[in-house]
Parts: C-alpha cells; sequence; structure tokens
C-alpha cells in the first residue's frame, strides 16, 4: 500500500482535532495537557506538511476554512478507527473475539458439549462458534486437516502428527431395548441375556471403533450378536429399536437424554469393552486465545487438564 508522504501522523491529528473542537489553542493546550506554543507550532507545520490552509485566525479567535472542515471530519473518523483497531486487536489477543470451530459427534453433544458451549458463549459472547457433526473418524480427519480447531470423538481415532487427545467423558455402553421388551423393567441385565435378540449397531464402515467394540463384548458374554441393522448415529439407533427393529448397546449417558418408545437398561458385569469416553482432540501448537478459551472451559467442565 502507498503511504502520502504528507500524511500526518495521528498524534497531530489528535492536536489538530482537539483545536478544531475547542475553537482555541490555549483550551486545546490545555485539554491535551501541553503549553500553547508547541501546539502552534504543531499547527503551522500541519498546515505546510499538507499545503493547505486550515485555521482563519483573527484577534477574536481561530475557525476552520473549508478545507479544514474536510479534515476535521475525517480526522475524527480516523482517530476513531485507530482506537477501534486496538481495541479489536487487544481482544483478539485475550481471546475475546474470534472463532471456533468444533467438530462433534452426537454422543458428545447429548452428554457434555451443550454445558461447555453455554458457559464459553456466556463468557464470550462475540467469539463465533462453528460447529460440524460427524462421527468420530470424520472428526479426526477435520482436526487433523485443519478444517476443524477442537473436536470431541471416542477413541481409538487415528489422529494427524501434532494433534493431542484428552479425554473429557468416562462412559459404559448400556442396553437400549424397546418400551414394551420383557426385559425393559429389570435394573440391569447381564449382556448374555440377549443373546438371542436382533441387533442394531454402530456401522462397521463409520464407526469402526464402537462397532467392534459391541461385537467384542458379546462374543466375551458367550455369543455371536445378530446385527440386523447398523446406523453411523444414536438417534437413528435409537428410532430404530423404538421402531422394534432390534436392541442395542449405545453411551449410557446418551440413552439417559431419552428418546420415545426406548428404555435404557444397565449391563451388568465389569467388562471393559463395555466401557467408552469421549476425548476432546486439537492441535499441540498454534491456537488462538479463542480455542485457548475454549479448551480451559472443556478443561473445567471435565476436571482434565488440556493445555
Amino acid at each position: 500500500m502507498d503511504i502520502p508522504s504528507a500524511l500526518p501522523d495521528l498524534r497531530v491529528l489528535r492536536q489538530f482535532v482537539a483545536v478544531a473542537e475547542s475553537g482555541s489553542f490555549r483550551r486545546a493546550a490545555d485539554m491535551l495537557h501541553m503549553s500553547q506554543p508547541p501546539l502552534s507550532v504543531a499547527m503551522h507545520k500541519l498546515e505546510a506538511q499538507l499545503d493547505v490552509r486550515l485555521f482563519e485566525r483573527s484577534p477574536v479567535g481561530i475557525s476552520l476554512t473549508e478545507a479544514g472542515a474536510v479534515l476535521l471530519k475525517e480526522a475524527t473518523l480516523l482517530l476513531a478507527q485507530a482506537r477501534r483497531s486496538v481495541e479489536l486487536t487487544q481482544a483478539t489477543a485475550r481471546g475475546e473475539l474470534g472463532e471456533v470451530r468444533v467438530a462433534f459427534i452426537t454422543s458428545a453433544m447429548v452428554s457434555f458439549l451443550p454445558e461447555v458451549l453455554g458457559r464459553f458463549s456466556e463468557e464470550y459472547p462475540d467469539v463465533r462458534l462453528r460447529l460440524v457433526e460427524g462421527v468420530s473418524v470424520d472428526v479426526a480427519g477435520l482436526v487433523s486437516s485443519g478444517r476443524a480447531d477442537v473436536g470431541l470423538l471416542s477413541p481409538p481415532v487415528e489422529l494427524a502428527a501434532g494433534v493431542d487427545g484428552e479425554t473429557v467423558l468416562v462412559d459404559r455402553l448400556c442396553a437400549v431395548l424397546p418400551d414394551d421388551h420383557p426385559l425393559a423393567s429389570r435394573r440391569s441385565i447381564p449382556l448374555s441375556a440377549l443373546a438371542r435378540e436382533r441387533f442394531v449397531s454402530y456401522s462397521a464402515d463409520r464407526v469402526p471403533a464402537f462397532h467392534q467394540r459391541i461385537v467384542g463384548a458379546c462374543i466375551e458374554a458367550g455369543f455371536q450378536p445378530n446385527i440386523v441393522q447398523e446406523a453411523a448415529h444414536i438417534y437413528t439407533i435409537m428410532a430404530l429399536v423404538a421402531g422394534r427393529l432390534g436392541v442395542a448397546l449405545i453411551p449410557g449417558s446418551a440413552a439417559a437424554s431419552g428418546h420415545r418408545g426406548v428404555v435404557r437398561v444397565p449391563i451388568a458385569g465389569n467388562s471393559r469393552l463395555l466401557e467408552t469416553r469421549i476425548d476432546v482432540v486439537h492441535p499441540r501448537s498454534g491456537a488462538s486465545a479463542a480455542v485457548a478459551n475454549f479448551l480451559s472451559h472443556c478443561r473445567r467442565s471435565s476436571g482434565v487438564s488440556l493445555l
């Protein structure tokens, strides 16, 4: 950008505005906490620099020329924009402005993310949140490729070098049954009680970690699950269960949110294959202040240090 050589600096423009608005060098000098002679010299230099007459001087005071009136209007706007530029820069450095791109799996929105989003938006109302939903492999890909700043997913998922993950929620798979199922009223059931049931399960292609975990838990309980339908999202799975297409195993915190026509029943026993978690993943370095603030809110909600 070419900057005109006659362009005065902001300090001189501020002095000019004070003189123009007060109509007096003396009053302007008092406002600026400086003596009058240097101020008068500065205004003469400004006129010489611009090669225009800015003031009409008389024994009774000063007034603006037509050119001076134009400079007053433009200088006032320029000084206001300069102040705004400084304020916006400082606010951005504090993480009070900017954007945070958050990718998440459905179960995170059910059980963890709403509280984080609410508190963060309340504290940083001028930070824009861009939310993208997907399965865990999608979330990992968005963060690894730089298309998302923060991701919430269920491991294990392959992450790019330089991307870290920390656990924010520990959960456990439970049974979801149609509300008229013979086992629906039980306080808990062994997984083996579902051996003869048809299963609605997570997609082996889109959600392989959950699919493999569920199949493994069933095999550990002594049976191969009869999977008749697959889906990628929790709400689709619960809708299929409500339609009596089968039973399902999903994270307990997500099942607790409720869905018409289904019942949540805990699985008895201590199988590690039923344990799940949600991790927050993010680049190890280069995060903006707004992203760092968002991760701090995740830390507060989970009790896990993320930074």
